[in-house]
């Protein structure tokens, strides 16, 4: 039997989604939790991986189990065996043509600001910002993503991905009190692409160089510049069938 889970965790203690030899992944702690609660070894595929220190509010992950349990007692179960750090927030039955990662259309990344004095309740869960940026500046340059474009300068060395082509669907700012969110969906993103991009957006804020301009030059040399990891939530997936 396929399960889908859905979870969300706080990636500041994990050193990434993907298993790691040294161990301390997110998915060895989902592993471990399914081992203990069904009593068979299982690989948990998620729906990409989040790098070391990357949180997640909705991350899709699914597993085989020849072990059939109520959909209510997987989520509890589950949640019984791991960390604090990581919830199930619900478990659904699936065929098993359900892939979480290649069944995937679509992603939103949201990438979390504090405008004011550094908080320590937040650290290490989102970045801080000397003052309130001009929004207004923000999202026009954002709005600029906006499209299918080849995103090599925004791409780091070590991903693997045979094309840099992908196609944004909305990038945006929404501003809750001192609070800043950026909001960023695809149909897939590359290595280290979202923290390339709230570098160059808060940079071309400043006066630094124009989105548009730098997506033309296809050169990463152009955007060196990486937002810290600790901002960085994989907010939500969509699947077929799902509303988009």
């Amino acid at each position: 039997m396929r399960y889908k889970i859905t979870l969300s965790y706080d990636g500041t203690g994990f050193c990434g989604w993907q298993s790691q030899p040294n161990g301390g992944s997110v998915q060895d702690a989902v592993e471990q939790a399914v081992f203990k609660l069904f009593g068979e070894r299982s690989r948990v595929v998620g729906s990409g991986r989040t790098d070391a220190g990357v949180h997640a509010l909705g991350q899709v992950a699914h597993f085989d189990c020849g072990k059939e349990l109520p959909l209510k007692n997987v989520t509890g179960g589950l949640n019984a065996y791991l960390p604090s750090a990581v919830r199930v927030l619900s478990a659904d039955a699936v065929s098993t043509d359900f892939d979480a990662r290649k069944s995937a259309k679509r992603k939103t990344y949201m990438y979390l600001m504090f405008a004011g004095s550094p908080l320590p309740v937040l650290n290490d869960r989102v970045l801080f910002l000397p003052e309130t940026p001009n929004m207004r500046e923000l999202d026009e340059q954002a709005k600029k993503l906006i499209g299918t474009h080849d995103f090599a300068t925004f791409m780091a060395a070590g991903g693997g991905a045979k094309t840099s082509v992908r196609t944004v669907y909305d990038a945006r700012f929404e501003r809750d009190g001192s609070f800043i969110e950026f909001y960023i969906t695809a149909n897939g993103f590359l290595y280290n692409m979202v923290r390339i991009i709230v570098a160059q957006l808060l940079k071309a804020e400043r006066g630094g160089a124009d989105i548009a301009e730098l997506i033309e030059k296809r050169d990463r040399n152009c955007a060196k510049e990486l937002a810290p990891a600790c901002g960085l939530y994989l907010h939500d997936v969509v699947y077929g069938g799902e509303n988009e």
